[in-house]
């Protein structure tokens, strides 16, 4: 206890202050240092809405912060973090664009050229903002000059003219729009059927693409053999019709030799048809007697030996005659 109160309470005091100070500047270092990251600095010609605290991206994907917007001079100098696996090319680019329609805004930082981005600033001739109002307004101011006032007046004349006159025809177009849009805001789920429908037969014909390409390679094969054949048909045409022609002068050249030919052809099978009906009937006469004689002449034909010789007999006259053994 004596020891306790010996101690310097003043001492104590600057001592304590002392720590207070170092731990409060180690916070506030802590909050402001990044660590594993890189600080670069980006000129705007105006902020165009961007804020502390937004993203900054990289094709698309959130890579750091924005850590603060501070007005330069003529233009605005804009600070930012990136993650230390991000390199900057000597060339990039960065620009701001709008993420929502909220106004929230984020900073587009494109990686271009080799080497490192010197003294980690992209200078104001490769940044870009999403808008000027001053262009906007110059822009407009110019272009209105160039405008003919009268020329407008007339113009706007003429208008409110034709729109007084068609008055009313407006309401009835425009109501018909408004129903319109309702049929198709009440039809909005078959719509979205018919182009899934139609997406699916799509997708179908991509799947097929080969089997129709195959498909038109064998027509192809088709269209070439049937036009062959159809060269060919068309040569044994033209040849039949020559034929034709050729038959055609020949019968005109023959014509009057051809009719006494055919007269004296036709008296000539009259004739044979009447021969062979003379010899049908001779045929039918003779049949039987020709029978008798071979019944008469036993099985074989003898009748031309008696004619010759009438002494040879055949083995059936021997028998009838008793001379069989």
């Amino acid at each position: 206890m004596k020891a306790l109160a010996e101690r310097d309470p003043f001492r104590i005091g600057i001592v304590a202050i002392v720590l207070g100070g170092l731990v409060g500047a180690a916070i506030v270092v802590l909050s402001v240092v990044s660590f594993g990251t890189t600080t670069y600095t980006a000129e705007l010609e105006h902020t165009a809405g961007l804020r502390k605290g937004e993203d900054v991206q990289i094709h698309g994907v959130s890579v750091g912060k924005v850590t603060g917007v501070d007005l330069e001079d003529r233009h605005v100098e804009v600070s930012f973090v990136l993650d230390d696996s991000f390199d900057l090319g000597s060339r990039t680019t960065a620009t701001v664009k709008v993420a929502t329609l909220l106004g929230t805004h984020y900073l587009e930082v494109d990686p271009q050229g080799g080497g490192s981005l010197e003294a980690g600033r992209i200078p104001l001739e490769r940044t870009q903002v999403p808008y000027n109002l001053q262009d906007v307004i110059e822009g407009g101011a110019r272009q209105l000059e160039e405008l003919d006032g009268v020329q407008l007046a007339k113009a706007l004349t003429a208008a409110s003219d034709t729109l007084a006159v068609s008055g009313d025809d407006i309401g009835p177009a425009l109501e018909g729009v408004g129903r319109l849009s309702e049929m198709v805001s009440r039809r909005s789920e078959q719509t979205g059927q018919l182009l899934q429908a139609a997406r699916g037969v799509s997708d179908q014909l991509a799947r097929s693409s080969d089997d129709i390409v195959g498909l038109m390679e064998q027509t192809n094969l088709v269209v070439r053999e049937v036009t062959a054949r159809r060269k060919a048909i068309h040569r044994l045409l033209v040849e039949t019709t020559s034929l034709s022609r050729a038959l055609t002068a020949i019968v005109s050249e023959t014509q009057g030799d051809l009719r006494p030919a055919l007269a004296d052809l036709n008296t000539a099978l009259d004739s044979l048809n009447a021969e062979d009906d003379a010899l049908a009937r001779v045929l039918r006469v003779m049949a039987p007697a020709v029978r008798y004689v071979a019944n008469a002449t036993g099985s074989g034909p003898w009748i031309d030996l008696y004619a010759r010789d009438p002494a040879i007999i055949p083995d059936d006259g021997h028998c009838k005659m008793g001379g069989c053994s």
